[in-house]
C-alpha cells in the first residue's frame, strides 16, 4: 500500500497539571505563546493538526495530528511536551492507520479529506470486536456491515458528520479508533443511539473511554 493511500492518526489528550492553574496569569500566557508556535512549526510538516478543548474531566487539551510518516507525529508530540513541561501531562494517546475500508472499497483523497476546516465538535474513542466477528464469512461481514454504515448514512439527523475508522490490529491495546467530526452534538447523540439498535453492535466490546472536544481558543485557559 502507497503511502498516498493512508495516513497515521494520532491522537492525545493532555492534562494540565495543578501548577498550571497556580501559575500567573503572565506565566500561562508565555507557554501558550509557546504552544502555538509549535503548532505553526508543525502545521506545514503534517497532513493535518487539529486541536480542541476537552469536554471531559480527565483532560484538557486534544490534539488530533495525521501525517504519512509517523517519524513527523513523535517530533511534534515531543516538541510540544517539551514547551508544557511539568505543567501538564499526556493523560490518553491513541494510535492508528487510516485505509480504505474492505467494505466500502471507496477511492478518496486521503490528503484532500484530512485537510477539510476542522467543524465544531470532535468525538473519538477505541473500538474492539469479540473474536466471533472474525469467524464469520466475509459476505456475511459485509452484508453486516452495509446495514451499519447506510443507517448511519440515511439517518436524518446525519447533517454534516464526518467520520473516519482507523485500524490498529497489532499497534494498540484495541482494534479500531473511530473518529468524528461534528456540527451539532444533540443530532450526533440521536444518530448513536440508532445505531445501537443494528445488528452490528453484537459483536462489540470496547467502545471506551470517549474523547469529546469542542474548538476553542487556548485563551480559555487564561481565565
Amino acid at each position: 500500500m502507497s503511502q498516498n493511500s493512508l495516513a497515521y492518526f494520532y491522537i492525545s489528550s493532555i492534562k494540565l497539571s495543578n501548577r498550571w492553574w497556580s501559575s500567573s496569569r503572565e506565566e500561562r500566557r508565555d507557554i501558550i505563546n509557546e504552544i502555538e508556535s509549535v503548532e505553526s512549526q508543525f502545521r506545514n510538516n503534517l497532513i493535518s493538526l487539529k486541536r480542541y478543548i476537552s469536554l471531559r474531566n480527565d483532560s484538557d487539551i486534544i490534539y488530533w495530528v495525521t501525517s504519512s510518516d509517523t517519524s513527523k507525529l513523535l517530533e511534534f508530540k515531543y516538541t510540544l511536551l517539551s514547551k508544557i513541561r511539568d505543567l501538564g501531562y499526556e493523560s490518553l494517546s491513541l494510535f492508528s492507520i487510516y485505509r480504505s475500508s474492505p467494505y466500502t472499497r471507496g477511492n478518496f483523497d486521503i490528503k484532500k479529506v484530512l485537510s477539510l476546516e476542522p467543524l465544531r465538535y470532535f468525538v473519538a474513542y477505541p473500538m474492539k470486536k469479540d473474536v466471533e466477528w472474525y469467524l464469520l464469512p466475509f459476505e456475511e461481514r459485509e452484508k453486516i456491515m452495509k446495514e451499519h454504515i447506510e443507517t448511519a448514512r440515511t439517518h436524518p439527523k446525519n447533517k454534516g458528520i464526518r467520520s473516519y475508522t482507523t485500524y490498529s490490529f497489532g499497534v494498540g491495546d484495541y482494534e479500531f479508533v473511530v473518529v468524528y467530526e461534528i456540527p451539532e452534538l444533540e443530532n450526533w447523540v440521536e444518530v448513536v443511539e440508532a445505531l445501537r439498535e443494528v445488528k452490528a453492535r453484537k459483536w462489540i466490546t470496547k467502545e471506551e473511554p470517549i474523547i469529546v472536544g469542542e474548538l476553542k481558543g487556548l485563551d480559555l485557559f487564561l481565565i
